[in-house]
């Protein structure tokens, strides 16, 4: 393997030619920008930096700039060692096509070159160029202006996941201007627009919202997956939607790891699994109801570990329904002599105890289990009594068995309920806090302790912002709850098209008095604003990323931004110094990131203990993190009032979901008398050539994804009595909204379900579909039972959601 620092200088016009070979007939490249004047010909330079894109990867680019202009991207090597020096396991050079065709999206004919002021109606397309300080000076006058009339937080400030770095991201610079100005700001945590359901549930089980300030969401490292003898990836299309993970799990196979895939579609990676269960979409949390239910009555759970880690011996009060509690310890009862007495004192806790009406937490899971046999959950799953015994004897008969969810699990109502259910059966099989095992979402979180983002969101002398989550934002807009809202800024968020309820968004849009948005193209949410921003590219700026892996990659400015773009950073700068804050601003990314780190200080966080600027720019170091590869709670030390694994969940109890019984979901289930009218589940999933509104025009993903055109699949069964054929004009509706696409028959999915792929544009220029969007389909029903976790209150059910599909013309 090559040895690269950040930066390598191939000098000679040969090697200049052979890379432009190697990159391949660019011929979008004829009408960009000049090359950067102060490049001198001929010269190769090659820079290391991380892919910030919201797609799991995280990849480590290698950009090859020639005579000042990109010309080839490929994967990057990483460090073998941690911070510290210790060595870590084998983590391959990644990219794919989406990253690769980022030299595409940096030269787009379709980039936001100018600022520009709305001249037109709302939505009308019709715009002049302005310069930047009369943009940043209209932008901080407007501001001022809602804010003196409708108070501070009036100024809602969202950016969010487009990207996933540190200062121009979704923990990014945008936060440090709320709490400047005392604006309202979004979520910090990239979830709560639709992702927010299964990290409710997985602290509802794991992590006390008091005890973890709101809320955490933790995993494990990818390279651990390589541990595990079962790995379930459950409505994770991981193949397709986090590409480079999957060669980890791809070798993991290789090497005797049997693969579960649990999804309504036959995917990529449903066809390379070992057992593939096409389950009714929204039914998972029986089907995991069903494999506790034979763990429990086959004896196949963990006993010892239960007793030691969880709260299965803890005697439940029947009144109170409260744990019982002597002198601020738990009482269980001691099978070693039937007495009741604080589980620090009992030699055997006893997992079925009972005391005078009082029973373990441990024998009420037993008997909420209890109808959940082979044959219910077949009648509930759509699958065969047979298929949920082989999975319920392939998780209980080996260890460890390791979960890779996706956030589709996330787009239900439910959600928080399956994760609550699957961090328990993880529990009784003794899964958690092992190598191989948990349940991973993120493989590295956005954030971690490593980043010192309070200190950089809320810099001396200001407050910290007041969080307005994205769900709660349209009736802040449209209804002045919980308070009013009338001007918005919005950076790496296409609010108006990827939110649900999108109809409703729009509305919401076009309500306020004052619209900013920051993007590189112009989005759908572009398309409403009154003041867009050009913004830079990944390539075009200084940032850091440390997110879906535990390494640090520096993002190095890889050419001068093109046109006028700014970065955020830049941007948020020249506002703020119009608004008499600019003291807040004035230093540069490298400074901050450094700030961030703590470089040099004996005190900074044990992740990052020890680290010089150095490693961060000349490699990509891993965190010094407790475990390598990382393993939460690897020291079974839980952040809960009983310091244990807390299946039986009391915060719960008034919606009465202190164990993981099934529920049906809001929408989507035959038991809704909706579902007569609208009979077809439908899914709005992710594919491999975006990521989620990104990359939609660019040649060469176009070139292999059907020119780029939008599709719905359907299964012959539900096709043929509506008279559907393949590349037929359809419309997909209900109550909410509709919208037009061609069909695409394919018994990949089960029947009574429709996908149409999310994330395809539909702005004034460019229309992926032929009418609408799936989310003119989508609602925005919140779950009340996520509010006990602050940092994951609210969640958008994209896929809870039924429709009727007709052909156009019958």
């Amino acid at each position: 393997m090559r040895s690269f620092t950040r930066r390598r200088f191939v000098q000679g016009t040969a090697t200049a030619a052979g890379l432009l070979t190697v990159a391949g007939g660019l011929r979008y490249l004829e009408d960009t920008p000049e090359a950067d004047a102060g490049a001198v010909a001929g010269t190769s330079v090659t820079f290391r930096t991380g892919h910030s894109n919201n797609c799991d990867g995280a990849c480590g680019h290698l950009v090859t700039v020639v005579d000042g202009k990109v010309r080839l991207i490929e994967g990057a090597p990483w460090d073998q060692r941690t911070i510290s020096g210790q060595r870590t396991p084998r983590f391959d050079a990644r990219t794919c096509l989406r990253g690769n065709a980022q030299i595409q999206n940096t030269y787009s004919p379709d980039r936001l070159k100018y600022p520009y002021q709305r001249v037109g109606e709302r939505g009308s397309g019709r715009w002049r160029r302005i310069g930047w300080d009369d943009a940043t000076g209209l932008i901080a006058a407007n501001f001022e202006r809602v804010q003196k009339r409708y108070g501070k937080k009036s100024v809602w400030i969202a950016p969010y996941t487009g990207s996933l770095a540190l200062l121009e991201g979704v923990v990014g610079a945008g936060f440090r201007f709320a709490s400047v100005i005392g604006a309202s700001a979004g979520d910090f945590e990239g979830d709560n627009e639709g992702d927010s359901a299964t990290p409710a549930g997985w602290n509802y089980v794991l992590a006390d919202p008091d005890l973890t300030a709101g809320g955490i969401f933790d995993g494990h490292e990818m390279t651990d997956f390589l541990n595990a003898k079962v790995i379930v990836l459950w409505a994770n299309n991981v193949a397709e939607t986090s590409i480079p993970d999957w060669r980890i799990i791809a070798d993991a196979h290789k090497n005797g790891t049997k693969v579960v895939s649990i999804d309504p579609r036959y995917t990529p990676t449903s066809a390379k699994a070992d057992l593939w269960l096409p389950i009714r979409p929204g039914a998972d949390t029986a089907l995991i109801d069903g494999i506790l239910n034979y763990a429990i009555t086959n004896r196949r759970y963990d006993a010892a570990y239960v007793k030691q880690y969880t709260v299965g011996p803890f005697l439940v009060d029947p009144h109170t329904k409260h744990f019982m509690r002597k002198g601020g310890s738990y009482l269980v009862v001691d099978a070693a002599d039937g007495q009741v007495k604080p589980v620090q004192h009992a030699k055997d806790p006893d997992l079925f105890g009972e005391h005078q009406g009082a029973r373990s937490a441990f024998a009420l899971l037993a008997d909420e289990m209890a109808p959940y046999t082979p044959q219910k959950v077949a009648s509930m799953t759509d699958l065969d009594p047979a298929q949920v015994v082989t999975l319920a004897q392939l998780w209980t008969q080996n260890h460890p068995v390791a979960v890779r969810a996706g956030f589709a699990l996330s787009h239900w109502y439910r959600g928080d309920l399956t994760m609550q259910a699957l961090v328990t059966l993880q529990a009784l099989t003794g899964n958690i806090g092992v190598h191989g095992g948990g349940i991973t979402t993120f493989a590295g979180g956005l954030t971690t302790t490593a980043f010192d983002l309070p200190g950089f969101w809320a810099p001396k002398g200001t407050q910290m912002y007041t969080v307005l989550e994205p769900m709660e934002a349209c009736d802040a807009m449209l209804e002045n709850k919980p308070y009013p809202v009338r001007a918005a800024w919005f950076m790496v968020d296409n609010y108006a098209q990827q939110m649900s309820d999108r109809n409703k968004v729009i509305r919401a849009l076009k309500s306020l008095d004052f619209l900013v948005v920051s993007d590189y193209v112009m989005s759908a949410t572009a398309d409403l604003a009154d003041i867009v921003l050009p913004a830079c590219t990944y390539l075009e700026k200084t940032d850091l990323l440390s997110s879906n892996n535990y390494y640090l990659q520096y993002m190095p400015k890889v050419i001068e931004p093109l046109w006028e773009s700014k970065s955020d950073l830049d941007a948020i700068s020249l506002v703020a110094g119009k608004m008499g804050y600019g003291k807040y601003f004035t230093k540069t990314p490298d400074q901050y990131l450094q700030d961030m780190l703590h470089i040099g200080d004996p005190n900074a966080d044990a992740n990052v203990k020890g680290l010089k600027w150095k490693q961060v720019t000349d490699g990509a170091p891993h965190l010094n993190t407790p475990t390598v590869p990382y393993v939460a709670f690897f020291d079974k030390t839980f952040p809960t009032k009983s310091g244990r694994i807390e299946f039986y969940v009391e915060r719960m109890l008034p919606y009465d979901q202190q164990l993981p019984g099934y529920k049906e979901p809001i929408e989507a289930t035959p038991t809704n008398p909706l579902y007569k009218k609208y009979p077809l589940t439908f899914l709005s999933t992710h594919t491999r050539f975006r990521t989620h509104s990104q990359f939609v025009n660019l040649p060469w993903l176009k070139e292999i994804n059907n020119g780029g055109e939008g599709f719905l699949e359907i299964n012959p069964v539900d096709a043929k009595p509506r008279g559907i054929k393949t590349g037929d004009v359809v419309a997909v509706f209900n109550d909410r909204g509709s919208m037009k696409v061609k069909a695409r028959l394919t018994e990949g999915i089960k029947p009574g379900v429709v996908n149409c792929y999310q994330g395809g544009w539909d702005t004034i220029k460019v229309k992926h579909y032929i009418e609408g969007h799936p989310n003119n389909l989508t609602h925005q029903l919140a779950n009340p039972a996520q509010s006990v976790i602050p940092n994951f209150r609210s969640n958008a059910a994209y896929y809870d959601c039924l429709v009727e599909v007709k052909r156009e013309g019958a």
